[in-house]
């Protein structure tokens, strides 16, 4: 007896491309995705692309000038690291979308609150069964008739 029927397998087939496609439609939208962030007297104006690389320092008028190269590039850090996370925080919403869109088969899906938690989660997800050194996983149980681990 076959425990997949043709159903079974148009269904799976159909799940898979909605996933393909949902991730697609992700890696095209995060490389057109930019984040801007001002410092606080709006002096210094700072993009990054989607992976949080820098594109862009703008600078309003030249007050820039005045100020010490040490506070300068406390403002430029403190400013290209704000931009960054905004860029984070929008990558991350866009992966909640696509979540969205993709199947769920028999998992929970980890709504996380940011970027950090959801990588260390889905670190977690995929490696949950992966064998230690003493050929066991890594956490609890024993391995079942067809090898699924318990």
């Amino acid at each position: 007896m076959n425990p997949f029927d043709d159903e079974m397998l148009d269904t799976a087939l159909a799940n898979l491309a909605r996933t393909g496609e949902a991730a697609q439609r992700m890696m095209r939208e995060g490389d057109d995705v930019t984040s801007r962030a001002s410092d606080r007297t709006r002096m210094v104006t700072v993009t990054v692309g989607g992976h949080g690389t820098l594109k862009k320092i703008v600078f309003r008028g030249d007050a820039y000038r005045e100020l010490p190269p040490a506070e300068l590039a406390d403002i430029l850090v403190k400013t290209i690291e704000r931009a960054r996370q905004k860029a984070r925080d929008r990558a991350l919403a866009m992966v909640q979308d696509l979540l969205h869109d993709v199947p769920v088969v028999g998992l929970d899906i980890p709504r996380p609150e940011n970027a950090d938690e959801f990588m260390s989660e889905l670190f977690d997800m995929f490696t949950q069964n992966i064998p230690e050194a003493g050929g066991r996983p890594a956490g609890p149980g024993s391995p079942d008739r067809k090898g699924n681990w318990t």
